[in-house]
């Protein structure tokens, strides 16, 4: 079992876990769960989530470089942030105030040194063309780091720096920073998904809508059809046409190309099965079964945007 089905299945046993503790709380006010045992279960769902969005970053890297050993100290920081206020919670009463004082801030820079290790992580993920959107993901990185090494520095030294600096003005900087690395946080996956969306575009050989020439399989008659879902004109049978480019499971375009490899998957394909369908349309023309066309090109030829249709049944009476 991988680390990321361990910490997934943590995290969703400790959601339902401290959903359930809650409500017998609220029905059962005497007989209900303590404080301590609620405080626990949510602690196990939060760093359980963090540990999980640094194992979705770590299987993703290669191993022993450096952002590798960063989600692993992200990992190891929120399981030491949680051992840490466990210990607060159950063992709280039995602390003197400077030894609480001290684990309190043990815990809370385990907390920040996870919390932006996994959002740092996170962020990395995604790989941008241009270099504004690149630039946006970095410099929300830095403001994270930052505001965490800020954060870090007042858990441990505020009482030294009160005489000196306002604490008002401190907060107000914190505040700041908190407001950026949130915009940015939500900005980048809009813009990887923005870029994703234009580089897609980009890709098409063809138009998405067309006008394509077709015989109805059932009467015969020759006519002038949209892509996408129409009917006959003539007996009403209800076509859909779908113009779709030819790729390999992977989604790399297999038009007009001559080399063996794909450079998307690494794959290499001999040239008497490089223009051969993917195993995801075989199989979704084996669903279609009589009544799917698929008019493209032959394998000695580089495959050309093929045209599909598939035939339905007669018009119901509504």
């Amino acid at each position: 079992m991988g680390l990321r089905r361990i910490f997934l299945g943590s995290m969703i046993v400790s959601f339902a876990a401290a959903a359930l503790l809650g409500i017998a709380a609220l029905l059962l006010p005497r007989y209900g769960p303590s404080e301590e045992v609620l405080v626990s279960a949510a602690l196990f769902a939060a760093f359980s989530l963090l540990a999980l969005f640094c194992t979705i970053v770590l299987e993703k890297r290669r191993r022993w470089e450096l952002s590798w050993w960063l989600m692993w100290v992200g990992i190891g920081s929120s399981a030491a942030a949680l051992v840490t206020w466990l210990i607060l919670v159950w063992f709280d009463r039995n602390l003197d105030s400077r030894t609480e004082e001290t684990v309190d801030k043990v815990g809370s820079t385990f907390m920040v040194v996870a919390i932006v290790l996994a959002q740092s992580g996170l962020l990395s993920l995604p790989r941008f063309d241009r270099r504004s959107a690149d630039r946006v993901r970095r410099a929300t990185v830095g403001v994270s780091a930052a505001m965490a090494a800020t954060g870090i520095f007042l858990i441990w030294w505020l009482d030294v720096i009160e005489g000196f600096i306002d604490d008002d003005l401190i907060f107000r900087g914190m505040g700041v920073l908190l407001i950026l690395a949130i915009c940015g946080t939500v900005i980048t996956p809009i813009l990887w998904k923005v870029e994703a969306v234009k580089r897609a575009d980009a890709y098409e050989s063809i138009p998405g809508k067309l006008k394509v020439a077709i015989t109805c399989p059932r009467c015969r008659m020759q006519q002038v059809l949209r892509t996408g879902p129409s009917a006959c004109s003539e007996c009403g049978l209800r076509i859909t046409i779908g113009v779709q480019e030819p790729r390999c499971k992977c989604g790399y375009l297999l038009y007009q190309l001559t080399g063996d490899q794909c450079p998307e998957c690494g794959r290499v394909t001999p040239e008497s099965d490089r223009w051969a369908a993917s195993s995801e349309e075989l199989t979704a023309e084996g669903r279609g079964g009589a009544d799917t066309a698929d008019i493209g090109a032959s394998p000695s030829e580089p495959r050309r945007p093929g045209l599909r249709f598939a035939q339905s049944q007669p018009p119901r009476d509504f």
